[in-house]
């Protein structure tokens, strides 16, 4: 059965079904196909909605963190869970392996009054971590901090120095139309429900986690 035809069975299906269900799940492994069910019964089972976070929020593993990531941030402890799990370091698993600790910020040029000045801003700050880049025949730009290339101690002192740019640029450039955020091998839209207040927070997490790389 596919994805949208479980969520579907899941919203259409009856209360006791769906709650026997969500007793089998919770005491399931969680792997991908378990996290997605649970992403389903959260939404058909509001009143378990709390119970299914603090389960996701609680394995710290990367198929729970997709998931965490499929609901709504404003229920209450998605946010919360995402960040500790970035705060610990966590990556997400791409096929067999998990990808690189990175943050990436790719943004579109802009007419905006106050552009050219954060893209100063950001030059000054991460001279070698920042790209131009061509996408549709557009200039784009991409701040990038990659854990394997900058090393251990690298990584720390870039964001012990610039830390507070990252999260000031951060915070103005990701508002921009378009604009994407990486954390981890997640990604994060612009125009998506996980908004710059939300993801101020989990740049903070992945700050705090690099700089404690080499302590």
């Amino acid at each position: 059965m596919s994805g949208d035809a479980e969520v579907r069975g899941a919203a259409t299906g009856s209360a006791s079904d769906a709650l026997r269900e969500l007793e089998v799940r919770l005491a399931a492994p969680l792997d991908a196909a378990t996290c997605a069910r649970l992403v389903a019964l959260a939404r058909a089972l509001p009143g378990r909605q709390r119970a299914i976070v603090a389960h996701l929020a609680g394995a710290r593993r990367s198929p729970a963190i997709d998931a965490l990531i499929e609901l709504s941030p404003g229920l209450p402890g998605v946010v919360e869970g995402v960040y500790h799990a970035l705060r610990l370091g966590l990556t997400r698993e791409l096929g067999e392996r998990p990808a690189p600790e990175h943050l990436a910020l790719e943004f579109r040029a802009s007419r905006a009054h106050d552009f050219e000045g954060l893209l100063t801003h950001a030059e000054a700050a991460f001279p070698e971590h920042l790209e131009r880049l061509e996408i549709d025949g557009k200039p784009w730009h991409r701040l990038a901090l990659w854990g394997p290339l900058e090393g251990r101690h690298g990584l720390r002192r870039v964001l012990l120095e610039h830390g507070g740019d990252l999260v000031y640029l951060h915070r103005k450039l990701a508002r921009l139309r378009g604009a994407r955020l990486w954390l981890n091998g997640w990604r994060f839209e612009s125009d998506g429900a996980w908004t710059v207040a939300h993801q101020v927070h989990l740049v903070q997490a992945w700050i705090d986690h690099a700089t404690q790389l080499a302590s």
